[in-house]
């Protein structure tokens, strides 16, 4: 096949929402697939085939138009390429093991890749030469964004969704390094990420030497963890929700402008490093941010003007919206025209996932996401102001900024690229290729020029497959499936999800419709298959069946018949021979319960020509299924399941194995198997050819049936001859990652080939033929020739009949519906049910949503109806006289006894019904059944499991004593049998110890041997310690317990000895220090514990025998009690004692029938028995009511008892004389009534001696209840004592454990510091391997930086020896001349602005790149040495040669200054490196300052670690037990805290307290005597204080007296001179002032209101004149306006023309300046030269100063 040439791609489509950046002003590019799309605005397509295995990471330089792309691949290479010559660049290998994940360019020739699984390391590159310059390890990050500093390719930003890292590059001439910089992300909150609060409280105060020793220890000392994942534990831990970032941008300041995944926005400063949280995003603002979104172009764009007003409407979006429904395609236009949209605020929302995507511009910054809304915002220092928002409708995924900064491209996951130019208000649609992966495709006949596509959302599309243009496309408005074209007519034939058959023309390829619909399955249309001339059509679902519809309109789409199948049908394959009208149809399907193994079974069938011109000879039902003996239908198995089936010439088909994912060539038999499953029955390839990487896929012939295609989920499509199968031609169209290739479909001709993936895309090929190619591919456009020219005709007619079919609708369909009976009919049925009348149940009909089959299968019922009309009449009339002899039955079983009455189901006439029914009933209860032995059995699991666990396993069951008079219970201790585990170490333990102990008693015995002859002198030293002295009562107040031998237990900390815990070998508290010492004690507290619990079991024991015997006696005295009672005829009652079930709890175990509330169930052989055993009792007994001689002798002699009882002769009444009762008293004799005195007198007695019995079982009964009463005291006093005893078991147990908790929490804090300390060694040794890395980098970047600053140094001398070097070079040039070239040669272009003109001017100050001022160095470098070049060029024109300078000299000159300028430039450059390399050098040490600096501190922190591990080890913490009193701190808590206390000897605390209690007598004598003295002094100064105010008072009566003014009012008043007639004379005169001040106030009025009448008539007069002036104004505006636009039209035409010469005069003048101020220049020089030569000529007269 290989002969044949090669597929290249042709065009491809399909758009997923990737990143799509600029590659120039107006080109866009993207990945598709395997290929890279190259997309101009104007529509211009190129496409970038793939030279790897697939596209990865695809990343853009716009400035240096390369291209750069991960292979998907092991050991993926980067390719890099220029555009437009798509050359390649550079290949860059070993960048990572499986797969990168990100690749990006820096602003200037660098490169950057992030890989991913194993290693996630971050590499810079050099792309143009592929060289790494270095990397580093992200730690398993897998970043979702990165960016280099578009001012600073130094600086790269990384971010995941729970980091932000930003890495710095260090560079030393050659050699680069990067350091990371960590970035906190802030909390979603708001809240920083710090020091927790709560752990600073809970830290407590440091401890001292009275206080327990406290050591701080870090959280991961704490876990036990070292390394790396002790530095993690911190951030492990740390469970507090931060903001998820997803998206960055750099600023020109050097700062990072982050998006987050809540809507957050923050501000990262690039030189602290620290973030600030810009916008925080609300509960209430992301609920308004989604209800904001809209749908799908169904919105109108909104801008907001600065002063936040609305605007109106800027784009109207009229669209007619086609929606149709699997129930009814019908159209529904829908027009948006003048929508108008509710205002948006100016604080627009930024919803959740708005900042996805992020771009900065200069006019603010533009972001977008899930919500589909663009927002334009601008970010100041520290807050954010919203600009301006434009609603796009889907959800944006990608934006860029063109290289012009003017044009920015907005791309959605849902297929669409938009243009929004910043300088419109409306953004463009680039291109909707629609979003959904494509399900169906097929070559629209005749098969070469145009091909049909069908997404699963039902978008039909028109494609040409020459131009790649998107000819038409319909929205059918389904849930499609599947679809074929017809191989002869211009039909396109698809699959719903509902199982629709819909029929589309597309002879006019502009404008298809529907033309016809049919529901022929139920569930999902999957599969569809034409045969090879385009008569048949033949459908499959998942409900076993497979139709055959005819193909032509002109049949209007007859559906013929089906074939049943078994299983889920997988392919469809057909055969159909040239020249024969018959075709071989070859079905797989899968009929295990694992559908995705692939096909297992495989049936063929033929449908012949003949056979279609008549079908209803061939079928075998009404339903219209085929016969299998008339379509020769085969079943054979495969022998592994396959997948995809193709069928050709020779019975020949070609499938995948599942297994081996080989080619597999099969030979179909034309006989049946034997047997269903028999050996013949399975189908093996003949050959096997290598295929696909993964399993799956699909097979495809081509229509000439020479070529087999394949189509795996690898992703590969392989093309092989049939001749030659060991050969392919491959092709990768889609990714694997996305599930591999889905369809595949080759054209009529072989000339292209259609592929679709999962990932959405279309892609086309063509062929490259080789020489030989074309001829051997001629025999497929032969046979597409021959097939039209064959069908030509019947084409043009059935195209004919095509247009003149209506297009289908949902109204010009004809509904079948079954309608539901009215209540009218319902009535009428019941009525005629009721009558005598024989009633018929009419035929159902279709509904609407009936398929064709079920249809089918009720036009057969309705046949069947009408063949079989008269059996049925009878039938229905014997079942009518059935129903009302049995509905007689029924009404006089009602009228009956209850007992002869039937039972309901006693009149079901259906015998297999009831036995049906019966035998659900016991399937039911055995099912039940069934289901209750498993819970049962489970519950005996757990009921066994918790008796092993907790009473058998147990030593000492765990049971309770009760009180008999009381709720007192006492426990004992459950105790189980020690472990060997547990004696083992025990018995180390005991020996260690022993051993210990005789090793302490040797040592000291020889101590005290050398040390006897010393205790003289200790004897008569004065200064030596004497023991404290004191009473016995007080050295023996907590030595109770106390020994000879033993330790007191006021220090040991518990009373254990007492209890049964005493051990020898226990260490004392002061001597716990080393580990094994404490673990020796645990083990021997442990045993302690066990023997006290153990003690106290034994006496509990004691006590519970005790009981049992009590309860034995009362229940005998109990007994005896209860006879008393009978004989007394009392009603008292009195019961038996026994345990209760806390005293025996293995009653527990144990069930008894009284237990048993509910019927025991017995099983068939149970019953039996049972009935066995009362029917041998039921005998016994008869066999004991006979003749019983024993018992017959015993009544007869002894009265029926073996022993004469008192209590029972008591009983027996005196027999009454019988002539009492027969004689009257007065015929008695002297006999009889002697006998009557005897009887009497025997009466009496025997009463007497009843109440003395009486008398002696009352006080009996008396006893013996007084005896168990005491009885229960005693017993109960008993327990009292044993629960006391109890309560201090618990005590000393209780002490014991916490002793022992003291003990392991002590180990525990030690370990805690071992790990400390071993995470502390381990940081030192890692800052050691890191300070000699770093001293051993400082010493070679030393050797660098010497060995570069030499030859600098070099360079520079050099330099110097070019300039003094020019008179020798030119000492052939006059002198005059060599100044002149001299002065030339020093002579530097200015330094200006450098302008880079480029064809992408993205550094233009003009453009709206925010870095424009601030380009990267690589810029700038390469914009100043252009303009230089270019000043340079103008210096050496011949224009500014000095006069009489030769040509040659001048050349010469400027070669040299070439030299010169080109080695000042080097040594520049070579200036900046060197302090590069300075830098870094300093950088370096820095780093082995700061290692220093560190270890130092690593190594206190381990010292003073050490010093605690020491403290804490010598520092005990001892358990003291003190008597009640003696504890003076004051209860706080529940618990006490004694971490503030001190414990002092109790002669110390006395003697304070008699010294407190002395002074304080003193101090109230001193404080009585005080208060007496004070006392006094307060009274008199009491005293002195009135006096002194009395005679204050005093002293002021008398001031006031002498002070007090007499007026003339107070004199005449004194005087009494006719007061009273001057008041009225007063009165008189002010009554005339006011009447003459009325008369005044009245003039003025009168005056004012004509002042004001005057001024109204004034106003009137000026309004007049005002309106005239008005008008005089408006016409004088107009003429002023009329001049000034004829003044400004003149202005801008005299501007314009002027401009050039105006901009000429300046340059002159600019000129002549220069000239005129070089030419001042060189006139000063010359007066001071002529100055200087006068000055040497002429004597200087110098004054003297004295």
């Amino acid at each position: 096949m290989d002969s044949i040439g090669t597929l290249e791609i042709g065009w491809t489509k399909g758009y997923n929402g990737s990143q799509a950046n600029y590659i120039d002003k107006s080109t866009l590019c993207f990945a598709c697939g395997n290929n890279i799309v190259f997309l101009k605005e104007d529509g211009t397509e190129q496409i970038f085939p793939c030279p790897g295995e697939g596209v990865g990471p695809l990343a853009i330089h716009g400035i240096n138009k390369v291209f750069a792309f991960a292979e998907v691949a092991i050991q993926p290479k980067v390719f890099v390429f220029s555009y437009p010559d798509f050359q390649l660049v550079s290949q860059i290998k070993d960048g990572a093991k499986l797969e990168f994940l990100n690749v990006v360019f820096s602003t200037s020739n660098f490169m950057a890749t992030v890989s991913g699984v194993p290693e996630f390391e971050l590499i810079l590159w050099r792309y143009e030469t592929g060289e790494r310059l270095c990397s580093a390890n992200l730690s398993n990050v897998t970043p979702n964004s990165i960016s280099f500093n578009p001012a600073n390719w130094r600086q790269i930003c990384v971010t995941a969704s729970d980091t932000l890292m930003v890495w710095n590059t260090e560079q030393c001439n050659t050699l680069h390094q990067v350091k990371k910089s960590g970035v906190g992300l802030p909390l979603e909150d708001g809240g920083q990420v710090g020091f927790d609060e709560t752990e600073e409280a809970n830290l407590g105060r440091s401890s001292t030497r009275m206080s327990r020793m406290t050591i701080v220890l870090p959280k991961a000392a704490v876990a036990g963890l070292v390394g790396e994942l002790a530095e993690q534990f911190d951030e492990t831990m740390d469970d507090r929700a931060k903001v998820k970032p997803i998206s960055h941008v750099w600023t020109p300041t050097g700062d990072i402008l982050i998006g987050c995944q809540g809507g957050q926005l923050l501000r990262l400063n690039g030189e602290t490093y620290k973030v600030k949280l810009l916008r925080q995003a609300t509960e209430t603002e992301l609920k308004k941010g989604k209800d904001t979104k809209l749908g799908r172009k169904e919105s109108t764009s909104i801008l907001k003007d600065k002063e936040g007003g609305r605007r109106e409407s800027l784009t109207t979006l009229r669209r007619e919206s086609l929606t149709k429904t699997d129930a009814g395609l019908h159209k529904q236009v829908s027009i948006m025209s003048d929508n108008v949209l509710p205002e948006v605020s100016s604080s627009t929302i930024i919803s959740d996932c708005s900042a996805r995507c992020l771009v900065l511009h200069k006019s603010g910054l533009f972001l977008g996401g899930e919500s589909g809304t663009l927002h334009h915002v601008e970010v100041l220092s520290d807050t954010w102001r919203s600009v301006d928002s434009i609603i796009i409708g889907d959800p944006l995924t990608s934006m860029t900024l063109n290289t012009q900064f003017d044009h920015l491209a907005i791309g959605s996951s849902r297929g669409t690229v938009n243009i929004f130019e910043l300088d419109k208000a409306e953004p463009q649609l680039l291109f909707d290729t629609h979003y959904g992966n494509i399900v169906g495709m097929d070559f629209l006949a005749p098969g070469s020029s145009h091909c049909v596509t069908i997404r699963e959302n039902g978008e039909l599309q028109i494609w040409n497959v020459e131009s790649s243009k998107l000819v038409s496309s319909l929205p059918i408005g389904l849930q499609a499936t599947s679809l074929v074209c017809s191989p002869m007519l211009h039909l396109a034939f698809i699959g719903a999800a509902s199982g629709y058959l819909y029929v589309v023309d597309v002879n006019n390829l502009n404008e298809p419709r529907v033309i016809h619909r049919e529901h022929l399955h139920r569930g999902p249309l999957k599969h569809l298959r034409f045969d090879g001339n385009g008569h048949w059509l033949f459908t499959a679902s998942n409900d076993g069946a497979v139709f055959v519809v005819s193909g032509k309109p002109s049949k209007k789409f007859e559906i013929i018949g089906y074939v049943s199948m078994e299983g889920d049908i997988q392919d469809i394959a057909t055969y159909t021979p040239q020249k024969i009208k018959d075709t071989k149809v070859v079905v797989i399907s899968n009929t295990s319960d694992e559908k995705r193994q692939g096909a297992n079974r495989l049936i063929h069938f033929n449908i012949t020509d003949a056979m279609m011109k008549d079908p209803e000879l061939h079928y075998a039902t009404l339903k219209n299924d085929f016969k299998d003996e008339s379509i020769h239908k085969l079943i054979f198995n495969f022998s592994t399941p396959v997948y995809g089936c193709a069928v050709t010439a020779g019975n020949v088909m070609y499938s995948i194995a599942q297994n081996t994912k080989k080619l597999g060539k099969i030979i179909l038999p034309n006989e049946a198997p034997k047997k269903e499953f028999s050996k013949d029955s399975y189908l093996h390839p003949v050959e096997e050819y290598p295929a696909h990487q993964l399993p799956g896929g699909k097979v495809v012939m081509s229509p000439h049936h020479k070529w087999v295609v394949t189509a795996g989920m690898d992703g590969k499509v392989h093309i092989r001859s049939v001749g030659a199968m060991d050969r392919s031609v491959d092709v990768s169209p889609h990714d694997y990652r996305f599930g591999g290739v889905a369809q595949v479909a080759i054209s009529r001709d072989g000339q292209a080939l259609l592929t679709t993936g999962f990932d959405g895309v279309l892609a086309s090929f063509g062929w490259n033929y080789t020489a030989t190619g074309s001829s051997k591919a001629k025999s497929a456009v032969e046979a597409a020739r021959a097939h039209h020219a064959s069908h030509l005709a019947e084409q043009q007619m059935e195209d004919g009949v095509v247009g003149e079919t209506p297009e289908w609708s949902l109204a010009l369909s004809i509904p079948r519906v079954n309608a539901s009976p009215s209540k009218e009919e319902t009535e009428e049925l019941e009525k005629k049910t009721s009558d005598e009348v024989v009633f018929t149940t009419p035929t159902p009909t279709p509904g609407a949503e009936s398929t064709w089959l079920e249809t089918k299968e009720l036009f057969a019922i309705r046949e069947e109806d009408k063949q079989y009309a008269e059996v049925k009449k009878v039938l229905r009339t014997e079942i009518r006289d059935m129903r009302k002899n049995l509905q007689t039955m029924m009404e006089d079983n009602q009228t009956v006894q209850d007992i002869e009455k039937l039972g309901q189901h006693e009149f079901d006439l259906d015998i297999d019904e009831q036995t049906r029914l019966q035998a659900m009933a016991e399937q039911e209860v055995a099912r039940i059944r069934e289901e209750i032995e498993f819970e049962d059995l489970a519950k005996m699991y757990v009921t066994e499991m918790i008796k092993q666990e907790c009473w058998d396993n147990m030593l000492v069951k765990g049971r309770s004593l009760v009180a008999f008079g009381t709720s007192l219970e006492v426990a004992n201790y459950p105790m189980r049998e020690r472990s060997p585990e547990e004696m083992e170490a025990l018995q180390i333990a005991t020996v260690r110890r022993e051993v210990e102990m005789e090793e302490l008693t040797k040592r000291r015995s020889l101590t005290e041997i050398s040390q006897k002859p010393s205790q003289n002198s200790l004897a008569t030293d004065p200064y030596a310690q004497k023991p404290e002295e004191g009473t016995e009562e007080e050295m023996n107040e907590t030595d109770d317990v106390e020994g000879e031998g033993h330790e007191n237990p006021a220090t040991s900390g518990s009373l254990g000895c007492k209890y049964g815990g005493i051990n020898p070998l226990f260490y004392s508290q002061f001597e716990l220090h080393t580990r094994e010492q404490k673990l020796i004690q645990i083990t021997l507290l442990e045993d302690a514990i066990y023997k006290i619990k153990q003690m106290f079991n034994k006496e509990f024991d004691e006590v519970y025998k005790k009981k049992m015997q009590e309860i034995n006696r009362i229940n005998d005295r109990a007994k005896r009690i209860r006879k008393i009672i009978e004989d007394l005829h009392l009603e008292d009652k009195i019961n038996d004692r026994d345990m209760t079930i806390l005293e025996k709890p293995e009653r527990l175990l144990t069930v008894d029938d009284s237990e048993v509330k509910v019927e025991k169930y017995y099983t068939p052989e149970q019953k039996k028995k049972l009935e066995e055993e009362e029917k041998k009792e039921a005998e016994r007994l008869a066999r004991e009511k006979g003749d019983n001689v024993r018992e017959r002798a015993l009544d007869h002699m002894m009265g029926g008892v073996l022993e004469i009882r008192k209590e029972d002769e008591l009983k027996k009444d005196i027999l009454v004389p019988l002539f009492m009762n027969t004689k009257p008293e007065s015929d008695w004799s002297e006999e009889d009534k002697k006998m009557v005195q005897d009887y009497e007198k025997k009466v009496q007695q025997l009463h007497e001696e009843r109440e003395k019995y009486k008398k002696q079982l009352e006080t009996e009964l008396k006893k013996l209840q007084g005896m168990i009463e005491d009885t229960e005291m005693s017993f109960d006093d008993q327990l009292k004592q044993l629960f006391l005893k109890k309560v201090k078991t618990e005590m000393v147990v209780y002490q014991e454990e916490l002793k022992m908790l003291r003990l392991q929490y002590s180990l525990l804090i030690e370990e805690e510091l071992e790990t400390r300390e071993k995470e502390l060694n381990r940081l030192v040794e890692h800052k050691r391997e890191m300070k000699v890395l770093a001293a051993r980098a400082v010493g070679e970047s030393k050797k660098n930086v010497d060995a570069f600053r030499e030859a600098y140094d070099i360079m520079v001398a050099e330099d110097k020896v070019m300039d003094k070097g020019f008179k020798r070079e030119f000492h052939d040039v006059p002198a005059v001349q060599a100044d002149q070239l001299y002065r030339l040669f020093r002579k530097r272009p200015r330094a200006g602005k450098a302008h880079l003109r480029t064809e992408t001017p993205i550094y233009d100050s003009k453009s709206g790149n925010p870095f424009s001022e601030r380009p990267s160095t690589a810029r700038q470098n390469l914009m100043s040495q252009t303009f230089f070049k270019n000043a340079l060029a103008e210096l050496d024109k011949e224009s500014n040669m000095p006069e009489g300078v030769e040509i040659y000299v001048w050349e010469r000159m400027c070669k040299y200054r070439q030299q010169k300028i080109e080695s000042e430039q080097s040594v520049k450059q070579k200036a900046l490196i060197l302090a590069d390399m300075n830098a870094f050098l300093q950088k370096r040490q820095e780093e082995e300052d700061t290692l220093k600096r560190e270890i130092n501190d690593i190594e206190m922190a381990l010292a003073e670690l050490q010093e605690d591990k020491f403290r804490f080890v010598c520092n005990l913490e001892v358990q003291l037990l003190l008597k009640q009193g003696q504890v003076e701190v004051d209860p706080v808590n529940w618990i006490h805290d004694f971490i503030d206390s001190i414990l002092v000897h109790r002669q110390v605390v006395e003697d304070l307290n008699g010294k407190i209690k002395e002074l304080g007598q003193i101090k109230i004598a001193s404080m009585v005597e005080s208060k007496d003295f004070h006392k006094g002094i307060i009274q008199l100064e009491w005293e002195h204080k009135k006096n002194l105010m009395q005679l204050e008072d005093l002293q002021k009566k008398m001031r006031d007296i002498n002070m007090m003014k007499v007026t003339r009012q107070i004199q005449g008043y004194l005087n009494k001179e006719e007061h009273d007639g001057k008041k009225a004379q007063e009165i008189s005169t002010l009554e005339q002032t006011l009447l003459m001040q009325k008369s005044h106030h009245e003039k003025n009025v009168e005056e004012q209101k004509r002042i004001l009448k005057e001024l109204k008539k004034t106003i009137k007069q000026k309004k007049e004149e005002n309106k005239f002036l008005d008008q005089d104004l408006e016409s004088i505006n107009v003429s002023v306006n009329e001049r000034q636009h004829i003044s400004d039209v003149n202005a801008e035409k005299m501007l314009e023309s002027t401009a050039e010469k105006r901009y000429q005069d300046i340059v002159q003048r600019r000129k002549l300046v220069d000239l005129a101020k070089a030419q001042a220049q060189e006139v000063a020089v010359l007066r001071a030269e002529v100055e200087r030569l006068r000055m040497r000529t002429f004597p200087a007269l110098v004054q003297v100063e004295h």
